[in-house]
């Protein structure tokens, strides 16, 4: 790994964690609609959806990030 695929790769990361924010507001948002009542089948099928999105969002970031702290702990010259 060159000084520009390293770059790359943490723009990437970074790219990520704003998905993975990003994701995790909009979960938050719609978590912030319950009350004492159950939601509505299609608020509850909402919630349960963009909580999947969230942690793939998640998963992503934490990938790109494994493959930055590698980087860190090798060099990125020794990185594959």
């Amino acid at each position: 790994m060159d000084q520009n695929e390293f770059d790359q790769l943490h723009a990437s990361c970074v790219s990520a964690f704003k998905s993975y924010v990003t994701e995790a507001d909009i979960t938050a948002v719609l978590l912030a609609n319950c009350t004492a009542e159950p939601l509505p089948l299609a608020d509850r099928l909402k919630i349960l959806i963009q909580e999947s999105t969230e942690n793939s969002a998640h998963t992503l970031y934490l990938g790109a990030k494994r493959l930055l702290h590698e980087a860190a702990r090798l060099g990125y010259a020794f990185t594959r």
